[in-house]
């Protein structure tokens, strides 16, 4: 090697397998099959990272408080509190009757 550290000196036959290695890589970029192949791959590269931008974004806010969406245990506790007065069998079936009877009565107007 020279005293210059910039300077690097190779014997004759590395020199000839750098120039082969490079003119193959010229040969591969002037491909259009590599060339599409690179731009997929840079498509897929930027949304790669796109991605893992949004997954830090979404791992820094809670989104069930932002959008108000109640958890399971919320849905379930709300699926065992009772909505409705308890029913004796006997308010059952006057309620039952009554429906009955209104759809009965709506029935006939409609087919009269």
């Amino acid at each position: 090697m020279s005293g210059d550290r910039r300077t690097v000196e190779v014997d004759r036959v590395e020199y000839d397998f750098l120039v082969l290695d490079a003119a193959a890589w010229r040969l591969l970029n002037t491909s259009p099959h590599v060339a599409e192949l690179l731009a997929e791959w840079v498509e897929w590269a930027y949304r790669a990272g796109q991605r893992d931008i949004s997954a830090a974004f979404s791992a820094g806010a809670d989104w069930r408080q932002v959008a108000s969406v109640p958890t399971y245990a919320e849905l379930r506790r709300r699926r065992a509190e009772a909505t409705r007065p308890e029913l004796t069998p006997r308010e059952i079936r006057a309620r039952t009757a009554a429906s009955w009877a209104h759809f009965e009565q709506h029935h006939q107007e409609r087919s009269a």
